[in-house]
């Protein structure tokens, strides 16, 4: 890690910070999405940064998949809960989804996949907020607005993933 730029979502000003995508904390870390930057291939893409709280020092750096981004949600049995955008073109057969990092960082594991078909339906949606909850996720649009009544009607808001 570097001289990283970092990114979090949070809700407004004020609010409950419990709301933020893009950070999480345990009793000794705290893991950062980093800004999303252009990658090798143009797209943008990003990294979660951990750093030891005691020191301030970063402990370990995870790039997202190449046209993907990364944000931790929080910390769960030991894990860090991370939301994985999906790609922004269907060239590929991932989708986005829940993954996790151990306390030491390494590969990320799949905990829950959205699939491919999806992809346009989730990254369609403005500021969306991130929940994810008993094996399953839910994605809601952060803001509607539209012309008129009817339009706001036809607006995708949630999509909702799991069993």
């Amino acid at each position: 890690p570097g001289k990283e730029d970092f990114e979090v979502q949070c809700g407004e000003p004020g609010e409950n910070l419990d709301d933020c995508l893009g950070a999480a904390a345990d009793s000794d870390t705290l893991y950062l999405a980093t800004k999303p930057a252009a990658g090798a291939d143009g797209e943008l893409t990003n990294s979660v940064v951990a750093f030891d709280l005691d020191t301030g020092k970063p402990r370990w750096k995870v790039p997202a998949p190449p046209a993907q981004t990364l944000h931790p949600m929080r910390v769960e049995n030991g894990r860090v809960l991370l939301y994985l955008t999906p790609p922004p073109t269907k060239e590929t057969p991932n989708g986005g989804g829940i993954m996790a990092l151990g306390p030491q960082g390494g590969a990320l594991r799949p905990v829950l996949r959205h699939p491919a078909s999806a992809a346009s339906a989730v990254t369609g949606l403005f500021e969306p907020t991130v929940r994810f909850v008993g094996g399953r996720s839910l994605i809601s649009s952060g803001y509607i607005t539209a012309e008129t009544d009817e339009e706001e009607m036809d607006l995708r808001t949630m999509i909702a993933f799991g069993d």
